[in-house]
């Protein structure tokens, strides 16, 4: 049973080791991407701003933003954003962009929490420093799979055994900071099994399946919520209508009762969306999820239109992506990325299949998982352009029906 719109299949996890060499190629260029679209979000400050003001954070011997920043000569900050690709630059030079392109943004009282982070663009540069494998190199399978499976039983039951085909694994960190996050983040996830008992979500519990009872417990307390939807549109972003229509297509064996109850608890989870203090939302959704046929056009239509209005929303964000930009997703099901309001606490990562759920907990596996999601999104059309995307979607459609 998928709760959330995980469209039936087998799970189809890759690693970075594990994509094929032309993707790997274009790794930097997604470096690149990262500071254009930082820049972009910061509205464009010149080079020869970044150029001042890194100079400026030169001269201090206090890291700035967790980057102790190197002064950036405008050539310099050009060559940067704009060079070509296949060439990668030092890292501490990529790190001090960055470093300067955010504290632009919040001298000049900008949001920031659209942008990629450190972590994500210090990802990104490592993969893009790898050498190629030789052409005879094989991803691992059966032995680097063996490894890589970590289970959460009695925090997540059986059902969170992930395997990871092609995925060389260390395993678990031990005595490090690695170890201690981990530690940190099995910590939370079993907290909220515990709390689950007697969890706001309960009177629905008949209709809850094990693996999600985490993901809803933590849910109401979370402080930011990102998410990858390649099939179904997010279920804190759905109709009344797609709900009922996507739940009979994907769960035709249940009950009219039970798929009523369904709808209703998805209900009352958007409501988190409406409230004073809201979750940031953002939602990479693949085009994919929003094709209709003629006898769903109505049904369509009017999620259409809810989704136009939660995009203009100031803590929704929701940006499409093409199919074939999404064609290296590590999953066919949902990612989500939950983060806790409290400082300090760890990244965690749902990951929902039609009949079970993963809470990857290595902080390798949980870095690859964001990893990705900011790939795709950075993939993806601007929210602003999403939005005229969403747009024409439905003047098309009722243009059609007129």
């Amino acid at each position: 049973m998928s709760l959330d719109g995980a469209e039936p299949g087998t799970v189809t996890m890759k690693r970075i080791d594990g994509m094929p060499d032309e993707d790997r190629g274009s790794d930097y260029a997604q470096v690149l991407k990262v500071l254009v679209f930082n820049r972009s979000l910061a509205a464009d400050p010149p080079y020869l701003r970044i150029d001042k003001v890194s100079l400026e954070l030169a001269r201090s011997s206090t890291p700035v933003h967790g980057v102790q920043v190197v002064h950036l000569p405008r050539s310099t900050a050009n060559e940067l954003m704009r060079g070509k690709p296949s060439r990668v630059r030092k890292l501490h030079l990529v790190e001090s962009c960055w470093a300067t392109i955010f504290e632009i943004a919040v001298r000049d009282g900008r949001d920031v929490t659209d942008m990629v982070p450190l972590a994500d663009l210090r990802l990104h540069h490592q993969v893009a420093g790898r050498p190629p494998r030789p052409k005879s190199a094989r991803p691992a399978q059966a032995g680097a799979a063996d490894a890589a499976r970590e289970a959460l039983d009695g925090v997540c039951g059986a059902s969170a055994v992930a395997t990871y085909p092609g995925a060389p694994c260390a395993g678990p960190s031990r005595g490090t900071t690695g170890g201690r996050i981990e530690s940190a983040r099995i910590l939370l996830l079993t907290e909220a099994r515990e709390r689950a008992e007697d969890a706001w979500w309960n009177s629905h519990r008949d209709v809850v399946p094990d693996y999600f009872e985490i993901y809803l417990t933590l849910e109401p307390g979370l402080s930011v919520i990102r998410t990858y939807a390649p099939s179904r549109i997010p279920g804190l972003l759905q109709t009344e209508l797609y709900a009922h229509t996507m739940i009979a297509l994907d769960l035709p064996e249940i009950s009219v009762r039970e798929r009523e109850r369904m709808v209703a608890l998805r209900m009352r989870r958007q409501e988190i969306l409406h409230r004073p203090d809201p979750p940031r939302f953002w939602a990479v959704i693949d085009e994919r999820a929003l094709r209709t046929t003629d006898s769903m056009a109505f049904m369509m239509r009017s999620q259409l239109r809810h989704l136009i209005v939660l995009a203009q929303l100031e803590h929704v964000t929701i940006q499409l992506i093409h199919e074939e930009s999404a064609q290296h997703a590590v999953t066919e099901g949902p990612i989500t990325i939950m983060k806790l309001p409290e400082s300090g606490t760890p990244d965690l990562v749902y990951i929902e299949q039609a009949a079970h759920g993963l809470y990857p907990h290595l902080s390798q596996d949980v870095d690859y998982f964001v990893h990705a999601v900011t790939r795709l999104a950075i993939k993806a059309w601007p929210a602003e352009e999403s939005l005229e995307r969403l747009r024409g979607m439905l003047d098309e459609l009722e243009n059609t029906d007129g």
